[in-house]
Protein backbone atom coordinates (compact mmCIF):
# COMPACT_ATOMS: atom_id res chain seq x y z
CA UNK A 1 0.00 0.00 0.00
CA UNK A 2 1.95 2.99 -1.31
CA UNK A 3 -0.74 5.70 -1.36
CA UNK A 4 -0.27 7.69 1.90
CA UNK A 5 -3.96 8.61 2.08
CA UNK A 6 -4.94 4.94 1.89
CA UNK A 7 -2.31 3.94 4.45
CA UNK A 8 -3.52 6.49 6.97
CA UNK A 9 -7.15 5.53 6.46
CA UNK A 10 -6.32 1.86 6.86
CA UNK A 11 -4.35 2.58 10.04
CA UNK A 12 -7.23 4.59 11.45
CA UNK A 13 -9.64 1.74 10.72
CA UNK A 14 -7.33 -0.81 12.37
CA UNK A 15 -7.28 1.30 15.53
CA UNK A 16 -11.08 1.48 15.44
CA UNK A 17 -11.44 -2.31 15.25
CA UNK A 18 -8.96 -3.02 18.06
CA UNK A 19 -5.80 -3.79 16.09
CA UNK A 20 -3.50 -0.86 16.93
CA UNK A 21 -0.48 -3.17 16.63
CA UNK A 22 -1.17 -3.65 12.93
CA UNK A 23 -1.79 0.07 12.49
CA UNK A 24 1.73 0.83 13.71
CA UNK A 25 3.27 -1.01 10.76
CA UNK A 26 1.40 1.27 8.35
CA UNK A 27 2.48 4.41 10.18
CA UNK A 28 6.23 3.86 9.88
CA UNK A 29 6.49 5.08 6.30
CA UNK A 30 6.85 8.81 5.65
CA UNK A 31 3.97 10.89 4.33
CA UNK A 32 3.80 14.32 2.66
CA UNK A 33 4.27 17.23 5.07
CA UNK A 34 0.59 18.14 4.78
CA UNK A 35 -0.36 14.73 6.21
CA UNK A 36 2.25 14.49 8.97
CA UNK A 37 0.01 15.90 11.71
CA UNK A 38 -2.63 13.32 10.88
CA UNK A 39 -0.05 10.51 10.84
CA UNK A 40 1.17 11.58 14.27
CA UNK A 41 -2.39 11.73 15.62
CA UNK A 42 -3.14 8.20 14.42
CA UNK A 43 0.23 7.06 15.78
CA UNK A 44 -0.83 8.43 19.16
CA UNK A 45 -4.10 6.51 18.95
CA UNK A 46 -2.31 3.28 18.01
CA UNK A 47 0.21 3.60 20.85
CA UNK A 48 -2.49 4.49 23.38
CA UNK A 49 -4.54 1.51 22.23
CA UNK A 50 -1.73 -0.79 23.33
CA UNK A 51 -1.08 0.99 26.62
CA UNK A 52 2.03 2.98 25.63
CA UNK A 53 0.64 6.12 27.24
CA UNK A 54 3.94 7.98 27.56
CA UNK A 55 4.93 7.39 23.94
CA UNK A 56 1.41 8.20 22.77
CA UNK A 57 1.60 11.54 24.58
CA UNK A 58 4.79 12.37 22.69
CA UNK A 59 3.03 11.64 19.39
CA UNK A 60 0.01 13.79 20.29
CA UNK A 61 2.25 16.71 21.24
CA UNK A 62 4.15 16.39 17.99
CA UNK A 63 0.85 16.38 16.09
CA UNK A 64 -0.23 19.58 17.85
CA UNK A 65 2.98 21.32 16.78
CA UNK A 66 2.26 20.52 13.12
CA UNK A 67 -1.51 20.84 12.94
CA UNK A 68 -2.97 23.43 10.62
CA UNK A 69 -4.76 26.19 12.54
CA UNK A 70 -7.91 25.55 10.54
CA UNK A 71 -8.01 21.82 11.27
CA UNK A 72 -10.04 22.05 14.45
CA UNK A 73 -11.09 18.40 14.52
CA UNK A 74 -7.51 17.14 14.44
CA UNK A 75 -6.44 19.59 17.14
CA UNK A 76 -9.37 18.57 19.36
CA UNK A 77 -8.62 14.87 18.93
CA UNK A 78 -4.94 15.41 19.75
CA UNK A 79 -5.69 17.40 22.92
CA UNK A 80 -8.26 14.81 23.94
CA UNK A 81 -5.83 11.95 23.36
CA UNK A 82 -3.17 13.77 25.36
CA UNK A 83 -5.64 14.28 28.22
CA UNK A 84 -6.53 10.58 28.21
CA UNK A 85 -2.87 9.54 28.30
CA UNK A 86 -2.12 11.91 31.17
CA UNK A 87 -5.14 10.64 33.09
CA UNK A 88 -4.10 7.02 32.56
CA UNK A 89 -0.64 7.82 33.95
CA UNK A 90 -2.09 9.54 37.02
CA UNK A 91 -1.01 13.01 35.85
CA UNK A 92 -4.40 14.59 36.48
CA UNK A 93 -3.15 18.19 36.47
CA UNK A 94 -1.70 17.65 32.98
CA UNK A 95 -4.97 16.03 31.92
CA UNK A 96 -6.95 19.06 33.05
CA UNK A 97 -4.64 21.42 31.16
CA UNK A 98 -5.06 19.39 27.97
CA UNK A 99 -8.85 19.39 28.39
CA UNK A 100 -8.80 23.17 28.89
CA UNK A 101 -6.97 23.53 25.56
CA UNK A 102 -9.48 21.22 23.87
CA UNK A 103 -12.36 23.23 25.32
CA UNK A 104 -11.06 26.45 23.71
CA UNK A 105 -11.40 25.00 20.20
CA UNK A 106 -14.54 26.31 18.47
CA UNK A 107 -17.12 23.57 18.06
CA UNK A 108 -15.52 21.33 20.70
CA UNK A 109 -17.58 18.28 21.64
CA UNK A 110 -18.95 19.36 25.04
CA UNK A 111 -20.43 15.96 25.84
CA UNK A 112 -17.10 14.20 25.37
CA UNK A 113 -15.33 16.86 27.42
CA UNK A 114 -17.84 16.51 30.26
CA UNK A 115 -17.18 12.76 30.37
CA UNK A 116 -13.42 13.31 30.41
CA UNK A 117 -13.77 15.88 33.20
CA UNK A 118 -15.64 13.28 35.26
CA UNK A 119 -13.02 10.62 34.55
CA UNK A 120 -10.26 12.99 35.68
CA UNK A 121 -12.15 13.54 38.94
CA UNK A 122 -12.31 9.77 39.31
CA UNK A 123 -8.60 9.38 38.54
CA UNK A 124 -7.84 12.04 41.14
CA UNK A 125 -9.73 10.04 43.82
CA UNK A 126 -12.58 12.59 43.90
CA UNK A 127 -15.12 9.82 43.68
CA UNK A 128 -18.19 11.52 45.10
CA UNK A 129 -17.83 14.40 42.64
CA UNK A 130 -17.23 11.89 39.84
CA UNK A 131 -20.43 10.02 40.71
CA UNK A 132 -22.43 13.23 40.71
CA UNK A 133 -21.21 13.92 37.16
CA UNK A 134 -21.43 10.36 35.80
CA UNK A 135 -24.90 9.31 36.97
CA UNK A 136 -26.81 11.79 34.74
CA UNK A 137 -24.70 10.65 31.77
CA UNK A 138 -25.72 7.06 32.46
CA UNK A 139 -29.39 8.06 32.33
CA UNK A 140 -28.84 9.69 28.92
CA UNK A 141 -26.97 6.65 27.55
CA UNK A 142 -29.78 4.35 28.70
CA UNK A 143 -32.39 6.50 26.95
CA UNK A 144 -30.32 6.30 23.77
CA UNK A 145 -29.92 2.53 24.20
CA UNK A 146 -26.19 2.97 23.58
CA UNK A 147 -25.11 -0.21 25.32
CA UNK A 148 -21.35 0.28 25.00
CA UNK A 149 -21.71 3.72 26.58
CA UNK A 150 -23.96 2.26 29.29
CA UNK A 151 -21.37 -0.43 29.99
CA UNK A 152 -18.52 2.07 30.17
CA UNK A 153 -20.38 4.47 32.45
CA UNK A 154 -21.45 1.67 34.78
CA UNK A 155 -17.82 0.48 34.87
CA UNK A 156 -16.64 3.97 35.86
CA UNK A 157 -19.47 4.43 38.38
CA UNK A 158 -18.84 1.01 39.93
CA UNK A 159 -15.19 1.86 40.49
CA UNK A 160 -16.06 5.11 42.22
CA UNK A 161 -18.66 3.33 44.37
CA UNK A 162 -16.03 0.81 45.42
CA UNK A 163 -13.50 3.41 46.50
CA UNK A 164 -16.21 5.37 48.30
CA UNK A 165 -17.07 2.30 50.39
CA UNK A 166 -20.30 1.20 48.67
CA UNK A 167 -19.08 -2.33 47.94
CA UNK A 168 -22.51 -3.86 47.39
CA UNK A 169 -23.51 -1.12 44.94
CA UNK A 170 -20.18 -1.44 43.16
CA UNK A 171 -20.62 -5.20 42.76
CA UNK A 172 -24.10 -4.71 41.32
CA UNK A 173 -22.93 -2.05 38.84
CA UNK A 174 -19.97 -4.09 37.60
CA UNK A 175 -22.34 -6.99 36.87
CA UNK A 176 -24.68 -4.64 35.01
CA UNK A 177 -21.70 -3.17 33.14
CA UNK A 178 -20.73 -6.64 31.92
CA UNK A 179 -24.30 -7.30 30.76
CA UNK A 180 -24.46 -3.98 28.91
CA UNK A 181 -21.16 -4.59 27.13
CA UNK A 182 -22.40 -8.02 26.08
CA UNK A 183 -25.60 -6.49 24.78
CA UNK A 184 -23.54 -4.04 22.74
CA UNK A 185 -21.17 -6.76 21.43
CA UNK A 186 -18.25 -4.86 22.94
CA UNK A 187 -15.59 -7.51 23.60
CA UNK A 188 -12.97 -5.07 24.91
CA UNK A 189 -15.50 -3.56 27.28
CA UNK A 190 -16.41 -7.02 28.55
CA UNK A 191 -12.79 -7.69 29.51
CA UNK A 192 -12.56 -4.48 31.54
CA UNK A 193 -15.92 -5.12 33.21
CA UNK A 194 -14.54 -8.51 34.23
CA UNK A 195 -11.51 -6.77 35.74
CA UNK A 196 -13.81 -4.59 37.79
CA UNK A 197 -15.94 -7.54 38.81
CA UNK A 198 -12.84 -9.46 39.86
CA UNK A 199 -11.63 -6.53 41.93
CA UNK A 200 -14.86 -5.94 43.82
CA UNK A 201 -15.41 -9.67 44.46
CA UNK A 202 -11.85 -9.85 45.75
CA UNK A 203 -12.14 -7.01 48.27
CA UNK A 204 -15.40 -8.58 49.50
CA UNK A 205 -13.57 -11.87 50.11
CA UNK A 206 -15.37 -13.74 47.31
CA UNK A 207 -12.22 -15.29 45.93
CA UNK A 208 -13.66 -18.02 43.63
CA UNK A 209 -15.79 -15.42 41.81
CA UNK A 210 -12.84 -13.05 41.61
CA UNK A 211 -10.53 -15.71 40.24
CA UNK A 212 -13.02 -16.72 37.55
CA UNK A 213 -13.41 -13.12 36.43
CA UNK A 214 -9.67 -12.46 36.15
CA UNK A 215 -9.02 -15.75 34.35
CA UNK A 216 -11.84 -15.05 31.87
CA UNK A 217 -10.56 -11.52 31.22
CA UNK A 218 -7.05 -12.85 30.66
CA UNK A 219 -8.35 -15.44 28.18
CA UNK A 220 -10.19 -12.76 26.22
CA UNK A 221 -7.05 -10.65 25.87
CA UNK A 222 -4.68 -13.63 25.45
CA UNK A 223 -1.66 -12.49 23.44
CA UNK A 224 -3.56 -9.64 21.76
CA UNK A 225 -2.42 -6.04 21.23
CA UNK A 226 -3.74 -4.62 24.54
CA UNK A 227 -0.54 -4.92 26.54
CA UNK A 228 -1.94 -2.81 29.38
CA UNK A 229 -4.95 -5.12 29.67
CA UNK A 230 -2.76 -8.21 29.69
CA UNK A 231 -0.62 -6.71 32.46
CA UNK A 232 -3.76 -5.82 34.40
CA UNK A 233 -5.06 -9.38 34.07
CA UNK A 234 -1.85 -10.83 35.51
CA UNK A 235 -1.79 -8.33 38.38
CA UNK A 236 -5.44 -8.81 39.31
CA UNK A 237 -5.12 -12.59 39.23
CA UNK A 238 -1.94 -12.35 41.30
CA UNK A 239 -3.78 -10.31 43.94
CA UNK A 240 -6.49 -12.95 44.11
CA UNK A 241 -4.06 -15.89 44.27
CA UNK A 242 -2.09 -14.13 47.01
CA UNK A 243 -5.21 -13.67 49.07
CA UNK A 244 -6.03 -17.36 48.59
CA UNK A 245 -2.59 -18.26 49.97
CA UNK A 246 -1.22 -19.46 46.62
CA UNK A 247 1.91 -17.35 46.96
CA UNK A 248 4.07 -19.10 44.36
CA UNK A 249 1.43 -18.77 41.63
CA UNK A 250 0.75 -15.20 42.71
CA UNK A 251 4.41 -14.23 42.47
CA UNK A 252 4.66 -15.74 38.98
CA UNK A 253 1.75 -13.57 37.81
CA UNK A 254 3.15 -10.46 39.49
CA UNK A 255 6.44 -11.01 37.63
CA UNK A 256 4.60 -11.38 34.31
CA UNK A 257 2.63 -8.22 35.04
CA UNK A 258 5.77 -6.30 36.05
CA UNK A 259 7.49 -7.17 32.78
CA UNK A 260 4.56 -5.89 30.72
CA UNK A 261 4.08 -2.70 32.73
CA UNK A 262 7.82 -2.00 32.60
CA UNK A 263 7.72 -2.25 28.81
CA UNK A 264 4.90 0.30 28.83
CA UNK A 265 6.82 2.55 31.25
CA UNK A 266 3.71 2.62 33.45
CA UNK A 267 5.15 3.85 36.75
CA UNK A 268 1.91 3.89 38.76
CA UNK A 269 0.81 0.38 37.86
CA UNK A 270 4.34 -0.91 38.42
CA UNK A 271 3.96 0.49 41.93
CA UNK A 272 0.85 -1.63 42.50
CA UNK A 273 2.83 -4.69 41.44
CA UNK A 274 5.65 -3.71 43.82
CA UNK A 275 3.07 -3.38 46.58
CA UNK A 276 1.72 -6.86 45.77
CA UNK A 277 5.20 -8.36 45.82
CA UNK A 278 5.76 -6.66 49.16
CA UNK A 279 2.66 -8.44 50.44
CA UNK A 280 4.08 -11.77 49.24
CA UNK A 281 7.40 -11.22 51.04
CA UNK A 282 5.64 -9.98 54.17
CA UNK A 283 3.51 -13.11 54.38
CA UNK A 284 6.61 -15.24 53.94
CA UNK A 285 8.33 -13.39 56.77
CA UNK A 286 10.99 -11.83 54.53
CA UNK A 287 10.58 -8.35 55.99
CA UNK A 288 13.67 -6.69 54.42
CA UNK A 289 12.45 -7.64 50.92
CA UNK A 290 8.91 -6.53 51.77
CA UNK A 291 10.25 -3.16 52.94
CA UNK A 292 12.19 -2.68 49.69
CA UNK A 293 9.09 -3.31 47.57
CA UNK A 294 6.87 -1.10 49.71
CA UNK A 295 9.39 1.74 49.56
CA UNK A 296 9.61 1.39 45.76
CA UNK A 297 5.82 1.53 45.58
CA UNK A 298 5.63 4.51 47.93
CA UNK A 299 8.19 6.43 45.87
CA UNK A 300 6.20 5.90 42.67
CA UNK A 301 2.85 6.70 44.26
CA UNK A 302 4.29 9.91 45.72
CA UNK A 303 4.38 11.33 42.20
CA UNK A 304 0.75 12.35 42.70
CA UNK A 305 -2.64 11.32 41.40
CA UNK A 306 -2.92 7.99 43.24
CA UNK A 307 -4.12 8.51 46.81
CA UNK A 308 -5.30 4.91 47.12
CA UNK A 309 -1.81 3.62 46.32
CA UNK A 310 -0.26 6.01 48.82
CA UNK A 311 -2.64 4.80 51.53
CA UNK A 312 -1.91 1.14 50.86
CA UNK A 313 1.87 1.63 50.63
CA UNK A 314 2.06 3.72 53.81
CA UNK A 315 -0.13 1.32 55.78
CA UNK A 316 1.78 -1.78 54.63
CA UNK A 317 5.19 -0.21 55.16
CA UNK A 318 4.08 0.80 58.67
CA UNK A 319 3.25 -2.83 59.46
CA UNK A 320 6.70 -3.98 58.35
CA UNK A 321 8.50 -1.19 60.20
CA UNK A 322 6.61 -2.06 63.37
CA UNK A 323 7.54 -5.73 62.97
CA UNK A 324 11.19 -4.68 62.58
CA UNK A 325 11.12 -2.72 65.83
CA UNK A 326 10.75 0.80 64.42
CA UNK A 327 7.40 1.52 66.06
CA UNK A 328 7.52 5.36 66.31
CA UNK A 329 8.28 5.63 62.57
CA UNK A 330 5.58 3.04 61.86
CA UNK A 331 2.92 4.86 63.90
CA UNK A 332 3.66 8.15 62.15
CA UNK A 333 3.35 6.51 58.74
CA UNK A 334 0.18 4.61 59.67
CA UNK A 335 -1.48 7.76 61.04
CA UNK A 336 -0.63 9.64 57.83
CA UNK A 337 -2.25 6.85 55.77
CA UNK A 338 -5.50 6.99 57.74
CA UNK A 339 -5.52 10.81 57.67
CA UNK A 340 -5.10 10.80 53.88
CA UNK A 341 -7.85 8.21 53.48
CA UNK A 342 -10.29 10.28 55.52
CA UNK A 343 -9.30 13.51 53.80
CA UNK A 344 -9.78 11.95 50.37
CA UNK A 345 -12.97 10.10 51.31
CA UNK A 346 -11.42 6.74 50.45
CA UNK A 347 -11.90 3.45 52.29
CA UNK A 348 -8.90 1.46 51.02
CA UNK A 349 -7.35 1.36 54.50
CA UNK A 350 -10.33 -0.75 55.68
CA UNK A 351 -10.07 -3.38 52.94
CA UNK A 352 -8.77 -6.54 54.60
CA UNK A 353 -8.82 -8.37 51.27
CA UNK A 354 -7.38 -5.63 49.09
Amino acid sequence: MTDPFSRLEAARELCAVGRPDRALALLKASVPAALEAERLLILGEALRGQGYFGRAGVAYRAALKRVDREDRDLAFDAWLGLARCSRSLGATADARRALSSARRIPGADRETLALEDALVLRANSQHRKALKALLPMLAVARRRRDWSAVGFLLWAIAGSRRFSGDLKGSHRDFKESLSAFRRGNDAEGEAYALFGLGGIARVRGLFPEARRAYVEAGKRLKSGPDLFGRAYAHCGLANCLRQMGLLGEAEKNYRASYKLYAGLDDRVDLAFVDWGLGQIHQRRGDLPSAERHYRAALSAFSGGGEDRGLILARKSLAEVLHARGRTPEAEKLFDSAVALARRAGLTAHLESYT
